[in-house]
């Protein structure tokens, strides 16, 4: 998976951008099939606004498009809540794609034999 890491009215850290990439890195690990992975870092520069540092990563392959927005006090938290969004809807995605394979084949004790 290519993932790339961008920044805009931040600075993003190689601390930061190595946690990225191996955060995200694992999410690859789950769902096979993702090509590419988007992270982008940005701050609210609203004072009134707490989460300042905000977390986008959109991931891409196989016909998904699978797209998540996260903010925390620092990029690390960021991080961690985009990645745990991101699990929650890889798992949906998932469960989706093997619920359409599965049920259109027959199968428990009301299915017919087959012939």
């Amino acid at each position: 998976m290519k993932i790339t890491v961008s920044a805009r009215h931040t600075q993003v850290s190689p601390a930061l951008r190595a946690a990225a990439e191996e955060k995200i890195g694992r999410l690859a690990r789950r769902a096979s099939g993702l090509d590419r992975a988007d992270v982008h870092f940005t701050e609210e520069r609203n004072p009134r606004i707490a989460d300042k540092e905000v977390c986008e990563v959109s991931l891409d392959g196989s016909g998904h498009h699978v797209r998540c927005k996260a903010s925390a006090p620092d990029g690390f938290g960021a991080i961690d809540r985009a990645v745990e969004k991101l699990e929650q809807q890889l798992h949906k995605t998932k469960t989706k794609v093997l619920r359409r394979y599965t049920t259109a084949l027959p199968s428990g004790p009301w299915a017919s034999p087959a012939s």
